[in-house]
């Protein structure tokens, strides 16, 4: 049994093809004591898509003991390490941040060019950091939005940047629609392909409950940006950098604020450092539901993650057993956890050449990409 630990007072079963008829063993759950019954059950190992088989996660016996935990990200750290080192920092840290800097400057002349290369620095330090966000329609324009800046091209930077965010309103109000059939907002837009007022595209999803207290504000701000850039304006001509670059910084800000991995988003368990599990009541909020899950595998806390040439992929013991845990109590088994029990690639081959393979992992094509690091 060297293979398979123990979790919760019983040996986590062994992988199976098919769904096994077991004898649930005598485990607390939340306090109370359950009885030994004959039951059948579903692991995760037991799904076409395990991890990942979003559906029918209901169906598995413990699913109480897991959470989703949303790897698929994007985010740009680039301007970071054009900083000047720092006055007080120990020399071998300031000759390690010089040589970083100097990697990072060679590439962006490599691929902007050496002619305004100073230029394109500057705009990249400006600019300031993409925000870690969740990999959605929004990413590849919004760095493409970013790349014209830093290039220099201040009106394609300022009319894609607006566009993008007129762009995500609508796809927000169109993706979760359905969901909001009893709203009096559903018979004025459940037959439109697009919407081109702002304040009432905000104005639905803050009805909703979609937006976040912040990013209704932010998209206004946009909006203004968008009708002094879009529609004839002189002023234009004179405050094009000045006006990219706000537009830029307040997209950034409401894609943190929405889209983000690491900010405060009243979805993600608070005091699980390095990682954001979804909590239990948010699971079937609208947003959470067609964004985040979709991106999310169901693991306890013993899982561990395994990077791939198809990015992050999700490691996990594929039965927990029986009962159920809170939000608090999942965070602080996830604190407490003992590392010798998170799952690595070693374990999985190891389980699987003594034929016990305790331990779930996608398989084929079906598996999600887990991150995306944007250049």
């Amino acid at each position: 049994m060297a293979d398979q630990e123990r979790i919760t007072g019983e040996y986590k079963k062994p992988l199976q093809a098919t769904i096994d008829h077991q004898v649930a063993a005598v485990a607390e759950s939340n306090g109370h004591e359950e009885s030994t019954v004959s039951v059948e059950f579903v692991t995760v190992a037991d799904l076409p898509r395990g991890l990942y088989d979003h559906e029918h996660h209901l169906s598995v016996r413990d699913r109480g003991r897991r959470r989703y935990y949303p790897f698929a990200f994007d985010f740009d750290s680039t301007p970071t390490s054009l900083d000047d080192p720092g006055e007080h920092w120990q020399e071998d840290v300031k000759a390690l941040h010089i040589e970083n800097r100097n990697r990072e400057i060679e590439r962006l002349k490599a691929e902007y060019g050496e002619r305004h290369y100073a230029l394109v620095i500057q705009n990249t330090k400006d600019l300031g950091s993409k925000a870690f966000s969740i990999i959605s329609y929004h990413n590849l324009m919004h760095d493409q939005a970013r790349r014209a800046f830093v290039s220099g091209l201040y009106f394609p930077a300022l009319v894609s940047t607006c566009a993008l965010g007129e762009r995500i309103l609508n796809h927000l109000i169109m993706d979760l629609r359905d969901h909001y059939k009893s709203s009096p907002h559903y018979r004025r837009i459940y037959r439109k392909e697009s919407f081109d007022d702002w304040r009432f595209a905000v104005c639905v999803l803050g009805d909703w409950g979609v937006l976040l207290p912040d990013v209704g504000p932010a998209f206004i701000e946009l909006a203004g940006l968008r009708n002094r850039s879009v529609h004839f304006d002189p002023a234009t001509y004179t405050t094009m950098r000045e006006d990219a670059l706000s537009a830029l910084k307040t997209l950034g800000r409401i894609i943190q604020l929405q889209f983000g991995v690491f900010g405060q988003q009243p979805w993600f368990i608070d005091n699980t450092p390095g990682a954001q599990f979804i909590k239990r009541a948010y699971e079937d909020v609208p947003f959470v539901k067609t964004y985040i899950v979709p991106l999310s595998g169901f693991v306890g806390v013993e899982y561990g993650m395994d990077l791939t040439e198809r990015g992050w992929l999700h490691l996990d013991y594929h039965d927990y057993g029986p009962g159920d845990v809170d939000d608090a109590e999942y965070a602080r088994l996830y604190r407490a956890r003992d590392p010798s029990k998170v799952v690595t690639r070693e374990m999985v081959e190891r389980a699987r050449r003594f034929r016990l393979s305790p331990i779930s992992m996608p398989q084929g094509d079906d598996a999600p990409f887990g991150g995306n690091i944007a250049p």
